[in-house]
């Protein structure tokens, strides 16, 4: 009986860590689903793709478009021409970089700063509608335990594919080298 009280802990855990990772797995499928819709109610606007990269800017600064792909780690060309689109929109401008005259800086113009204004308006009004019945209490924990989830996981995720990355490592040595 010993034996089967020490397990039920491990039990427990297993059974709760089966729990998240079913929930989780259903919030990347509704997240998916979801773009779906969004994509598909969209035709060939790129909003969702302006909107990541005008953030990405306006929270870094101004940058180059080579750093501006690596930031929100999308190929250089794809994002040279939604990049082009979002000048031609006058919601990004060019500015001569001050240290390399050949190259420019990717800056949010005027226009760009209201325009992610009007979408973080609409994010929060669309968050408000999915916690409607939330307490404030009950959204301030879950955004703790959720911002404590996600930065477990991208470290944890992080050093599984470095690991992986890295190759098989060579079979450790014993104490009298590897001749004995």
């Amino acid at each position: 009986m010993a034996d089967r009280g020490s397990r039920r802990p491990a039990e427990g855990r297993l059974d709760a860590v089966a729990s998240v990772t079913e929930s989780f797995i259903d919030l990347q499928r509704t997240v998916r689903r979801s773009k779906a819709r969004l994509h598909a109610a969209a035709g060939n606007d790129v909003e969702s793709a302006a909107q990541v990269l005008l953030h990405a800017v306006a929270a870094e600064g101004p940058m180059r478009a080579s750093a501006l792909a690596a930031s929100v780690q999308a190929d250089l060309s794809t994002v040279s021409r939604q990049v082009a689109a979002l000048v031609g929109r006058g919601l990004l401008e060019r500015q001569a970089d001050q240290v390399d005259g050949r190259a420019s800086l990717l800056a949010v113009t005027g226009a760009g700063r209201a325009a992610i204004a009007e979408h973080e308006r609409g994010r929060q009004a669309f968050f408000d509608e999915v916690l409607t019945g939330w307490g404030a209490p009950e959204m301030r924990q879950f955004a703790r335990q959720l911002e404590r989830f996600t930065t477990a996981y991208d470290h944890v995720h992080t050093a599984w594919i470095d690991e992986r990355a890295a190759g098989p490592r060579p079979p450790a040595e014993s104490e009298e080298g590897p001749h004995a």
